[in-house]
């Protein structure tokens, strides 16, 4: 099935860079929020962006790495193969790291797991994310475009 942005990506793999665009922008208005003081509106902000995050790494780009045979790498330029590594590995790490903080975020690890000064760790999650968005989309643009 063809995508709907005019490349030459396929419908799933538009939807997981649209979706990652909107997680990314998500992420920005929750972090905005903590500036102003709005924590409760960031929790929950936030906690919805991981989970759609979540959503898109185990609904569509998982599967669209799997589905991947060794051949379709043979016409890929030579950039791609240093930005997808680059891309699994700082997202891995963004969505495991992310998750932890959301859990401790909100309350819902044991107490000796948690941390009692956010921000570093906030940071620090929403930079590795961003990070992951950008390798993310020059990705997309190396392979599709």
């Amino acid at each position: 099935m063809t995508g709907f942005l005019g490349t030459k990506a396929t419908f799933a793999q538009d939807v997981s860079f649209v979706g990652s665009i909107v997680v990314a922008i998500a992420m920005t208005i929750g972090a905005y929020l903590a500036v102003r003081g709005y924590y409760t509106a960031h929790r929950w902000v936030q906690t919805g962006a991981a989970a759609a995050n979540l959503m898109l790494v185990f609904g569509v780009m998982i599967p669209s790495l799997l589905s991947v045979t060794p051949d379709e790498n043979l016409n890929l330029p030579t950039a791609a193969f240093v930005a997808m590594p680059a891309h699994e590995v700082v997202g891995t790490v963004a969505m495991l790291f992310g998750v932890y903080v959301v859990l401790v975020g909100n309350g819902w690890l044991p107490v000796r797991w948690r941390f009692t000064n956010y921000k570093p760790f906030m940071r620090l999650a929403f930079a590795l994310y961003l990070v992951a968005t950008i390798v993310g989309v020059v990705v997309y643009w190396l392979i599709h475009t």
